[in-house]
């Protein structure tokens, strides 16, 4: 097995070339913190006009769980299948209770993402979780390996979306430009579905990612996982 011997090496020679094209994530759907969000990207905005590019919609706001290639019609339906099946260890982990997440406050990436941090309490119970959904995705042989560690934050200004700023010598996101919102609460979100979406589909009306599949969990979830 050539892979084991890899191991050693760059995780990045493993499988070269295949780009995550779907993600799983947890929409972010309150009202409050997306409000927030908007009156941040509406104060840089004014501060910063160029940086309009760079602000993502709040209709796209979302946790990423992991990121997977899935290369073909069969790949999607067995990762369908995989999201499904860790319905039941999600909510072995919640053991019946509602998980809420805080958002408060916001971090940067190397000035060049910006995102509203999340509450480090609630962040353990949800790392469970992704453990759980990667474990789903692992047990399918699905190609995750693009994913990173699982760190929740809410993005919503990214220098990458607008390359051409780039070019023009912007290189970095002043913390100037929203120190007003630094420590601010934006909002709690209770925890009730995770997603399977498709980055390169058409979005959905509402704005959001094309969902392959959704699962509902925790307390509020009456209806049962919902399949597009």
């Amino acid at each position: 097995e050539d892979q084991k011997e890899d191991l050693g090496q760059e995780v990045s020679k493993k499988r070269p070339r295949e780009t995550p094209n779907y993600f799983v994530s947890i929409p972010i759907t309150d009202d409050q913190i997306l409000d927030r969000i908007e009156d941040v990207q509406e104060l840089i905005f004014t501060k910063e006009p160029d940086l309009l590019r760079a602000l993502l919609p709040v209709q796209t706001m979302h946790l990423t769980i992991i990121v997977a290639h899935l290369g073909t019609e069969e790949e999607v339906k067995k990762a369908v299948l995989a999201l499904k099946q860790s319905k039941t260890k999600v909510e072995a982990i919640l053991h019946g209770k509602d998980l809420n997440m805080t958002f408060h406050g916001i971090g940067q990436f190397n000035n060049q993402v910006i995102y509203v941090k999340m509450s480090e309490e609630d962040q353990k119970t949800l790392s469970r979780i992704a453990e759980a959904v990667e474990q789903s995705f692992n047990e399918m042989n699905l190609d995750i390996s693009g994913s990173k560690d699982f760190k929740p934050h809410l993005t919503f200004l990214k220098l990458s979306k607008a390359p051409r700023l780039k070019r023009r010598g912007f290189r970095k996101i002043c913390s100037d430009l929203y120190k007003e919102y630094e420590d601010s609460y934006f909002g709690t979100e209770v925890f009730s579905q995770i997603d399977l979406c498709a980055m390169r589909k058409k979005k959905q009306e509402s704005g959001y990612y094309y969902c392959e599949c959704s699962i509902n969990v925790g307390c509020s979830s009456t209806e049962e996982s919902k399949e597009q």
